[in-house]
């Protein structure tokens, strides 16, 4: 379970399959471990589950009854039962069974380094697409300027890296406590902590040069509200001036290549070209480009479907149905939610999001005494925020990657309270 749940971090952002086939994997090992090898799994099991709050219980459960009682009316009711077997139920298992499988700090800390190699090869990859023009992995090209990484669009990569950037920026905090975990023999310590701070540095020039305007605007709230909960009022002031130099300059960069969100053409040479001027310049930076149409849309679905909606996963089937202008997804997860599940699903995933950050508060203050596991914990609450604030603004609710991501953030910060438990009052750092 271990290795599989490595090797799913591994590929997070290159394979769509054999982000499946590990997780499979991870089930399959589960049930050996659970029905064959009963004499141990008992205990772990129990644990795990007494760390899941029962309010986030409780709503999942109602979610999934809901998706189930409305299959035979969705709108592609074959679609609806694979994807809640193979999407729904398989990411909440996730999150479950990171909480069975992380049970100590050898093992957290296995997971983010494995997370930490993920993503320096990705910012390889993004450097190289940069200079050359395509990725190495799936040699997708430059969208207008932009990089995609090894993802499928520019903002699922700024979804991905503002995820990912505070749990980088703690694990560099840290080093000197986690380092020694896993390799004793490593000296000197801050070497280790250069190569982080570099990987952090290069994550966050990526993030600029994705232009995703809304994934810049999450990792701006998350970052500073991670320095207000933290009471560190110099750090929120170090990263407002910090995130004003970032957005001047990848701000200009983006005015400059982004020629899909300018208003109105000029004319160089025998090309006619939009071009921003600088009185509209700041306008153009946080325009919506043409997300309207996409709300619009989702809120005639919601219109026809209003109580139970269209059917899970059955959006982008629907508005071939309606003969919709654009067969895309809503571009907001409030409204997704809405047009498939019906304002009863979307009260439910609030019940569900309201006690997991409830839980959120409540491993934090549990383990507010370990400083490593404090500050990853704020970490990786604020990745979460910063993943739920962009996917109010574009399509992370539907993506494979970003939602295992998402799922897999959740069980890690779930089993950071566990981690203490078994402590058993022995200190824990080193």
């Amino acid at each position: 379970m271990y290795g599989a749940l490595l090797a799913t971090v591994f590929f997070l952002p290159y394979s769509f399959a054999l982000i499946e086939i590990f997780q499979v994997t991870m089930i399959v090992a589960w049930g050996f471990k659970f029905f064959l090898l009963r004499k141990t799994p008992v205990q772990r099991t129990s644990q795990g589950l007494n760390f899941i709050s029962p309010g986030m219980v409780w709503s999942l459960t109602a979610v999934a009854l809901l998706i189930v009682l409305t299959i035979p009316f969705s709108h592609y009711p074959a679609v609806s039962l694979k994807k809640f077997v193979t999407r729904f139920l398989q990411q909440i298992f996730l999150m479950y069974l990171v909480t069975e499988i992380v049970y100590d700090r050898k093992r957290l800390y296995g997971v983010l380094s494995m997370l930490l190699l993920t993503f320096f090869i990705v910012s390889v990859d993004i450097m190289i697409q940069c200079m050359g023009g395509k990725d190495i992995f799936h040699h997708t090209a430059l969208i207008y300027g932009r990089v995609t990484g090894p993802m499928n669009h520019p903002n699922d990569l700024g979804t991905l890296l503002v995820t990912v950037l505070p749990v980088v920026l703690v694990l560099t905090v840290t080093s000197r406590i986690w380092i020694p975990l896993l390799c004793k023999s490593f000296n000197p310590l801050w070497m280790g902590r250069v190569v982080i701070s570099l990987l952090f540095l290069l994550l966050v020039v990526a993030l600029g040069l994705t232009s995703s305007r809304g994934a810049w605007v999450a990792f701006a709230i998350s970052m500073v509200t991670l320095g207000v909960y933290l009471k560190n009022y110099k750090l929120v002031i170090g990263m407002v001036l910090a995130l004003g130099l970032f957005l001047g300059m990848f701000g200009m960069h983006c005015l400059n290549t982004r020629h899909d969100i300018y208003n109105f053409p000029i004319k160089q040479g025998s090309l006619i070209i939009n071009q921003p001027s600088a009185s509209n310049a700041l306008g153009l930076l946080f325009d919506p480009n043409g997300r309207e149409s996409y709300w619009s849309t989702s809120v005639d679905v919601i219109r026809h479907y209003p109580w139970f909606g269209c059917g899970y996963s059955a959006y982008t089937q629907t508005l071939k149905d309606m003969h919709a202008v654009h067969e895309d997804y809503p571009h907001n997860s409030l409204l997704h939610i809405t047009a498939e599940l019906g304002f009863a699903g979307l009260i439910l995933y609030g019940w569900f999001f309201t006690a997991f950050w409830v839980q959120v508060k409540n491993v934090l203050d549990a383990i507010s005494r370990e400083r490593d596991l404090f500050l990853l914990g704020c970490g990786i609450s604020a990745g979460i925020l910063a993943w739920i604030l962009h996917s109010l603004v574009d399509t992370a609710w539907a993506s494979l990657q970003l939602g295992v991501l998402c799922w897999l953030f959740m069980g890690l910060l779930l089993s950071l309270k566990l981690l203490v438990s078994n402590n058993k009052g022995e200190p824990l750092c080193p």
